[in-house]
Order: C-alpha cells, then structure tokens, then sequence
C-alpha cells in the first residue's frame, strides 16, 4: 500500500515538471551594459537574474530596463561628489540634471548661491555627466562691500574671487586702476573690496605725447613718480600744484641754459698831437695796438628753443692802445720864402701853417701847391666824403684834423709811408 502512494507521488511531481517546463519555455534575451552586448538564453522572469546570469555585476544605484521583450538595458548610476557647506558627500544617482541630484541629496539653492560642476559655474538644469566621478559644488553667497572711489556697495555674491566680484557687479577696471585685496584673491563672508580709480593726465613731453595714470593728486608728485623720460631740468605749465581733475593735460618744458663768448676787434684810432720838445719838422710815432673786445653771454632755452639772452660781462683782452704820432710846433730854423703865387692867386690867410708845412723833410713847394689844390689853403674845408683840411686827410686816419699842425703832420705821415700818391689828382 505504502509503495503504491510513492508511486503516485512521483508521478505527481513528473507532472508538474513537466507542466512548469510547458509554461516557462526558453527564450534569447539581449543585455545592454558598459557599451556591449551579451545574447543569453533565459527561462528567468527576473532582470535583474538575467543579467547576472550575463556576468554583468551591478552596482547600489544601477538599474536594469527592459526595453523590449528579449532586451534589456543596464543604467549605471552616475557618480557624483557633491561638497556644500564645509562637507563633501559621495552620491551614485540615475538623476539627469543637477536640480535633480541636489533634490535627492536634500540640498536647496539660496537665490545668490552658484553652482560648480568640475570647477566651472553651471545652473541648476545642467546635465548630469555619464564620466565618472563628477564633482559638484554649492558655493553659498556670503556678504561683501565694495568701495569704490569712497562710494560703498553692500552686496551678496557667491563669486570665488575678487575678479568675480566686480564683474557680477558689472564694474570694469581701466589702466591704472588699483583693487585690493589682489583680483585672484578668495572671496570669504565680510570682505571689503576696495577700487580706487587712476586719474588720467595728458603729458605733452619736448618729443611727443603720453597718457599717465596716476592716484597722485596734483601734477607735480604725478610726473616725478612717473616712468616718463624727462629732461634733467624742466618746467610744468600748469604748476607742479595744480589739481588733477578730468581732461586736464600737462606741458614738460625742458629748460637749459648755455654760454658764449663773442670777441669784436676794435681798431686803434691814429692821434696827433703836438710836442714843442721835437726838433723842427720831425715827428715822434708812439705805435698802439688794436683791442679785442669779449663779451659774455649766458642763453637760456626752453625745449631747444632759445628765449632769452644776457649779457653777464664785458672786457678787454688786451685793451686797444691808440697810435700818437707827436709833431713839432718848433718854428723853422730859417725862414722859408714864399713861392711865386700861381696864375689868378687866391688871397688866403695862413694864419702861420706856411712855416709848419715848409719844416717838415718834404718839397715844400709841391707840399704847398698840393694844398691849394686840395682845398685852397682853408683849414676848415670839408668835403661830404669824409676828408677834412689843407690837405684833406681822411677823417679815419685820426682826430682834430681841422687844425692845420694836425692836418700836416697827419700829411706827412702819409706822405713818409705812401709818399705824394696818396694825392692822385694834386699838384
């Protein structure tokens, strides 16, 4: 009896084998994973045993998606470190933007705070990278102020440097300007930012033009702390005190100043002068020199342009000496006798100078007719060119010539160096 139920117990089992293997029959699956695909055979209602079935490992976060029904799909999960408020947490998400895993990680955006996916500033709807680990950052707005030019800007900014800073705050930075702290120094709550504004100031220098930048205030301090090249002594127009404002240029003047020495030759006069102590008809020459005349100047330029000029002294070297030819007032040793008067005589008074003509070592007859042709025997004749007396010497030759001992020594004198050639057209 006993054996007749195992029997029936058998059977029983054989039948439901063979009824489960008629409902679950074999079928070809393809699994989607790391970019490859392994085709199996499954009787498995389970993905997720299907793909293990495939020697495919999952990971916490991965899912498995059946796409059809012989296909399945495994989705990584995607890893993300997220670092916000003094900690990093580690997270493996299916989420496809960044909103999505903050939600997930429990972490809200205040309205100033900034993202950072792997260093670079993204938004909230930015898609979470397949590549592996991404590094997302919730940087939180802190407070700052910003000064510039002593207008003060309170502010909350979740930038990471200065730089940011001003240029969330749309503040642009010309030539010049100074920011402190440094523009790469790190933002933190409380900071104060300040921007002090160059001034600008057209320089017009001796050769060509430049722009300063300067935080002096007024022109002197500006031009002497610049790295202009300028002249070893200059001046400024405006004034080194003048006030920097907007638009104001400046001139350089080079100033230098120079010396000179100017030399004019001055010419000895020749003098006649009487000497009772010489011998009848002769003359005593005491030669002169001429004289060099300097004068010194001192120049002043400004840019290479001369604006004025003084004399600072004036001397002779060597001093100019005059010549002195003394003549005898002696009378003559005998008396001269008077020559025949020519055709139609002209009467004239000598007054004495017959006798002074007569002692000199010369014809005096040709002496005497030389000056009744010159000049008629008038001691004051003068002809407009310049000759003066009985012999109508040359007002050059020396002084006092209208006095007849002067006028003939001063004849004989030519006479004795050029002799009666220097009276062409007489006798």
């Amino acid at each position: 009896m006993k054996h007749r139920r195992l029997q029936a117990a058998g059977v029983l089992a054989l039948f439901f084998i063979f009824a489960i293997a008629l409902v679950v029959r074999t079928s070809e699956v393809a699994v989607l994973a790391d970019g490859g695909v392994i085709t199996m055979s499954s009787r498995s209602s389970a993905d997720s045993l299907d793909v293990e079935r495939a020697g495919i490992a999952l990971d916490p976060g991965d899912v498995v998606e059946e796409v059809a029904d012989d296909a399945l799909v495994v989705r990584r999960a995607k890893d993300v470190t997220l670092t916000t408020d003094g900690r990093s947490l580690a997270v493996r998400t299916q989420a496809e933007t960044v909103s999505e895993v903050l939600v997930e990680a429990g972490v809200s955006l205040g309205p100033q705070d900034s993202l950072l996916l792997d260093g670079n500033e993204i938004s909230a709807a930015s898609q979470v990278p397949e590549a592996a680990p991404a590094a997302l950052e919730v940087r939180r707005a802190v407070p700052v102020t910003v000064v510039e030019n002593g207008h003060e800007i309170v502010t909350e900014t979740s930038a990471g440097t200065v730089e940011q800073v001003l240029s969330d705050l749309d503040i642009q930075l010309g030539p010049g300007d100074l920011v402190r702290p440094a523009l790469d120094a790190p933002m933190s709550a409380g900071v104060q930012v300040q921007v002090d504004r160059a001034r600008q100031l057209l320089v017009t220098l001796p050769e060509g033009k430049a722009v300063l930048y300067t935080h002096e205030e007024s022109v002197g301090p500006a031009i002497a702390s610049s790295a202009l090249s300028l002249p070893s002594d200059f001046r400024l127009e405006p004034s080194d005190e003048t006030q920097i404002s907007a638009g104001l240029a400046v001139r350089v003047v080079g100033i230098s100043e120079g010396q000179d020495l100017e030399t004019v030759r001055i010419e000895s006069q020749t003098l006649y002068e009487p000497d009772p102590s010489l011998p009848s008809g002769t003359t005593r020459v005491v030669e002169g020199q001429d004289g060099i005349l300097h004068r010194q100047y001192e120049y002043e330029y400004e840019n290479d342009v001369l604006i004025s000029s003084v004399l600072v002294d004036e001397y002779y070297d060597p001093e100019p000496v005059d010549t002195i030819i003394y003549y005898s007032t002696a009378p003559a040793p005998t008396p001269v006798p008077v020559p025949a008067p020519a055709p139609a005589p002209i009467a004239v008074s000598t007054g004495g100078w017959e006798g002074i003509v007569c002692s000199y070592d010369w014809d005096c007859d040709w002496a005497l007719a030389v000056i009744y042709c010159e000049s008629g025997g008038n001691p004051n004749a003068y002809n407009p060119a310049g000759y003066v007396g009985l012999f109508q010497i040359w007002e050059g030759n020396g002084s006092n010539l209208s006095d007849p001992a002067t006028n003939i020594a001063a004849a004989y004198s030519l006479y004795v160096s050029g002799g009666p050639g220097n009276w062409p057209n007489c006798p």
